[in-house]
C-alpha cells in the first residue's frame, strides 16, 4: 500500500494527504469498479475518492482502450394522450341518510349539494 494510503479501523483505504495517484494506483481503481455487481459510489468510498473522479477516471480509462460510447440519437417513443373525462362518485354517509353524486363534481356543485341537506 502507498505510503499516501491508509487503513481506518473499517479496512477501508483512505488518502493521507491529498495529491495525485499513481496510473496504476487508478488502474486498480478502475479495474474494481468494473467487476460485474460493483457500484461506482462503493468502490470510490473504500479508497477515498469521489464518485465524479472515479467516473471521469472509468471515462479516460475506455478512452485508452478504444471503447467508444454509443453516438446514436436518443429516441422517444410517440405518445397520444386521449382525454378521458373523469368519472367517479362521491358518498357521504349521514346518521339518517345518504348522499351520493355522480360524475364530475367540482368544489361549488358539492357545496350546493350539502347545503341543501341541512
Amino acid at each position: 500500500m502507498d505510503d499516501r494510503v491508509r487503513e481506518d479501523s473499517d479496512g477501508v483505504a483512505k488518502r493521507a494527504v491529498r495529491g495525485r495517484w499513481t496510473a496504476e494506483q487508478r488502474s486498480k481503481i478502475v479495474k474494481a469498479s468494473s467487476v460485474a455487481g460493483a457500484s461506482i459510489n462503493e468502490v470510490a468510498e473504500r479508497f477515498g475518492i469521489r464518485p465524479n473522479l472515479l467516473t471521469a477516471w472509468r471515462r479516460r480509462h475506455a478512452q485508452t482502450m478504444g471503447v467508444k460510447r454509443k453516438s446514436s440519437p436518443v429516441r422517444f417513443a410517440a405518445v397520444k394522450i386521449k382525454a378521458v373525462e373523469p368519472a367517479g362518485t362521491i358518498e357521504i354517509d349521514q346518521s339518517n341518510r345518504l348522499i351520493r353524486v355522480r360524475g364530475i363534481v367540482d368544489a361549488g356543485m358539492l357545496r350546493e349539494v350539502l347545503a341543501a341537506t341541512r
